[in-house]
């Protein structure tokens, strides 16, 4: 539409005065409401709504009178306003309804809506009149926008000045104090530190105006614990904060109170999803705060400068830590371009590796074993008595019944004697009592023969013990008397082992950690020193659920039975024995053990 000069009306530049004297936004935009609406005759109420066309978000900006909110018809006439972006002209109730849309280039920003008591014949002049007026909504909207972007352009043109003064020198040590003493020119602070996450704290490396200072000063140690507050925490901290902004910063607070500065700005910076360190600003004067714009500008500062510096403190880095960052390289030229022979190396191990970890193999459970016999017969002294004499002793193969030791009888013999004796006289006793009818002294002296005959009996079978014979033949496993002839033993005493050699088992001593793959019926092999040329085929019959030491490992017991026992094997027997658990895949069979034992090594040191 198309406003001619001639058409402006006093009223209209009073408009224009009157809106040169808002000092805000919000001043602004009521005093622009206010001026439309009463200099249209017959107005009842108006809405301003504001918004962004790019995300079409719109919210009041205004009401006219202040604080009366529009009716629901006049707020849907405002959002039919900036949907079609036309005028809007209807009537409800008797009363008038008019809504213009604001537009920018062709992008509508917002729309003023207001009701007329009535119908009236000037509602097209009224319409002008609001387009005239929105004239200088659009004016403020551009002027606002040229601020920002001044304030964007001397935003940018500080960053790079900063950046260039970061890059004049080739080393950490010098550019990082040169760095904050610009920053603390350029941004009017007294102080201003930069600090670098080493060791999970934050070592100051470096303050303005300053080019050595001390580790251990209280001023460096309590920067330094305040970067590690805005670092822990993530996020940029300012003071002095408002009571909504959280629970009040005790390091940057201290930090104040020691050293005078009580405007404090401390932006923590992040490379690789890593926090690396920290920019802390310091000023001292209770109007010297860090504004909005002020923050936004270090943030540009510290994002595009920590790069820079932490660039130059790898380029200043340790031997040791070049090492390890040339690993890292050398395994990115292994996935990058060009070496095409280590790419073959690699590519060769890991189809090795590849072919090892699918196929299939016999895991076999390793463990030390022995020989014994499948059987042992203990023989133990009969009776209290010494030893007469012992043909046999341990290591002796004897054949059934043959006499390991004889004890000393001569005792055992007068006592069955004296006992046989006895009984003799009891029994005459019994033939006299019987002869002359007398029953009572007859039945003492039955009694009295029976008892001797019964200790006769004892001291008979006492004698008949006195020989040690074996039950079974086969070796003698243990006992050797023949060095302790005239010794006494005791009765109970164990005198000699007796193993048949022809039934043997195999006792297996398997390691703790492979006793989960072990289990009764499987099958194995085993290999004896003294037989290395021989294999032994047995079968596990049983595990014993119990674990024990032995030099300095943790074992269980494990028998097995042999099949077929060779000529030549003897009790007593050690070698190794391989237990058939199944089939793993090869490569497990090879790395299992290793990778057990650093899984728990890690589990401890974790």
């Amino acid at each position: 539409m198309i406003i001619r000069v001639s058409q402006v009306r006093a009223e209209d530049v009073a408009v224009w005065e009157h809106l040169d004297q808002a000092t805000s936004e919000e001043d602004f935009h009521a005093a622009w409401l206010d001026m439309l609406c009463r200099g249209s005759a017959g107005t009842i109420r108006g809405v301003l709504v504001l918004g962004d066309p790019t995300n079409g978000e719109y919210a009041p900006a205004g009401f006219w009178p202040p604080g009366e909110a529009p009716t629901p018809e006049l707020a849907q006439a405002a959002g039919q306003a900036i949907e079609t972006n036309g005028e809007i002209i209807s009537e409800n109730g008797g009363a008038l309804l008019l809504a213009c849309p604001l537009a920018d280039a062709g992008s509508v920003f917002g729309c003023v809506a207001i009701q007329l008591a009535a119908a009236q014949k000037g509602c097209k002049a009224i319409l002008e009149r609001m387009h005239m007026a929105s004239y200088a909504l659009v004016v403020a909207r551009q002027r606002q926008a040229a601020a920002a972007e001044q304030v964007t352009r001397e935003r940018l043109i500080a960053t790079l000045d900063l950046v260039a003064s970061a890059l004049n020198e080739p080393r950490f040590a010098a550019a990082a104090p040169m760095l904050a003493t610009e920053l603390a020119t350029r941004l009017d602070c007294d102080r201003v530190s930069i600090g670098v996450v080493e060791k999970l704290r934050t070592k100051v490396m470096a303050v303005s105006h300053s080019g050595e200072f001390g580790g251990r000063m209280n001023l460096i140690r309590a920067i330094g614990q305040a970067m590690d507050e805005a670092i822990d925490l993530r996020t940029l901290i300012v003071l002095p904060s408002s009571a909504d902004d959280g629970p009040l910063p005790r390091d940057h607070l201290a930090l104040a109170r020691l050293f005078g500065n009580d405007s404090l700005l401390t932006v923590p910076f992040e490379l690789a999803d890593e926090v690396r360190g920290a920019f802390t600003f310091e000023r001292s004067g209770g109007g010297r705060v860090f504004d909005t714009a002020t923050i936004e500008l270090c943030q540009a500062v510290v994002a595009l400068c920590a790069r820079i510096l932490e660039h130059k403190r790898l380029n200043d880095r340790s031997l040791m830590s070049r090492v390890t960052d040339e690993v890292h390289n050398q395994l990115r030229r292994l996935t990058g371009p060009r070496y095409y022979a280590r790419k073959l190396a690699a590519t060769v191990f890991m189809t090795v590796s590849a072919f090892f970890a699918v196929v299939n193999g016999d895991y076999r459970v390793n463990a030390t074993a022995s020989v014994e016999g499948a059987v042992r017969q203990v023989l133990a002294a009969p009776f209290d008595g010494y030893v007469a004499s012992a043909p046999h002793r341990a290591g002796d193969v004897v054949a059934a019944e043959d006499v390991l030791a004889v004890l000393d009888d001569r005792e055992i013999r007068m006592e069955y004697f004296k006992w046989l004796g006895q009984q003799s006289q009891y029994a005459r006793q019994y033939e006299e009592a019987m002869a002359k009818h007398d029953r009572g002294l007859g039945n003492i002296a039955l009694a009295q023969m029976q008892q001797a005959e019964a200790q006769a009996a004892l001291y008979a079978s006492q004698l008949e013990r006195a020989r040690i014979v074996t039950p079974l033949a086969g070796v003698v496993v243990s006992g050797d008397l023949s060095q302790s002839l005239g010794a006494a033993v005791k009765r109970g005493q164990m005198l000699f082992e007796v193993s048949p050699t022809d039934h043997y088992r195999v006792v297996l001593e398997v390691p703790d950690a492979d006793i989960a793959a072990v289990a009764s019926g499987q099958q194995g092999e085993l290999a004896l020193a003294a037989l290395p040329g021989r294999g032994f085929r047995f079968t596990v019959t049983q595990v014993t659920p119990v674990v024990t030491a032995k030099d300095g490992r943790s074992v269980v017991r494990v028998e097995g039975n042999l099949e077929e026992p060779l000529p030549g094997l003897r009790l007593g027997m050690e070698g190794v024995a391989k237990i058939e658990a199944g089939r793993r895949k090869l490569l497990w069979i090879w790395t299992h053990s290793f990778l057990d034992w650093l899984r728990l090594s890690l589990w401890v040191w974790m």
